[in-house]
């Protein structure tokens, strides 16, 4: 019960928009610790794998990332790596602002994800994520992305 209340706080600083402009977490380079808006530049496609904690499986995944204003959304797919993605689904949307550290994948089944980013440094981030089923954690794991190359 005190990991659940734990993972909803982090959920709730994760996805805040506060008026200072803060996200949360504090970010963990000098740099982004001076940005407003840590996500600015995560826009474009980015791909990766995630590991899960819960069964070492791995699959890859891409996001098309478009940003419009403070925030972002864009498309989420899941390919198998050593293991097939989490209960076969291949394909979710991405929502999130660029004031916080992390963002929020809905997938076809109406789970969802939510990725925080530990470091980012355009074009490499990498990070945690929960995934939620009917209110219970359904996964946990790591993920490592690259972007496309920052001018």
């Amino acid at each position: 019960m005190r990991r659940i209340i734990t993972l909803t706080l982090l959920l709730a600083l994760a996805l805040c928009s506060c008026s200072s402009g803060g996200g949360g977490a504090q970010p963990t380079s000098a740099a982004a610790s001076n940005a407003p808006d840590p996500l600015l530049e995560f826009t474009g496609i980015w791909k990766g794998t995630s590991v899960s904690s819960m069964n070492a499986a791995q699959v890859r995944i891409t996001l098309d990332i478009k940003r419009e204003g403070n925030k972002f959304k864009g498309e989420y797919r899941c390919a198998p790596g050593n293991a097939i993605c989490r209960d076969n689904i291949q394909r979710g949307w991405v929502t999130g602002q660029v004031s916080a550290r992390g963002f929020r994948v809905a997938m076809e089944d109406t789970s969802w994800c939510i990725y925080f980013m530990d470091d980012f440094y355009p074009p490499k981030a990498d990070g945690e994520y929960t995934c939620y089923l009917n209110g219970v954690i359904a996964d946990q794991g790591t993920f490592e992305l690259k972007g496309p190359p920052q001018p």
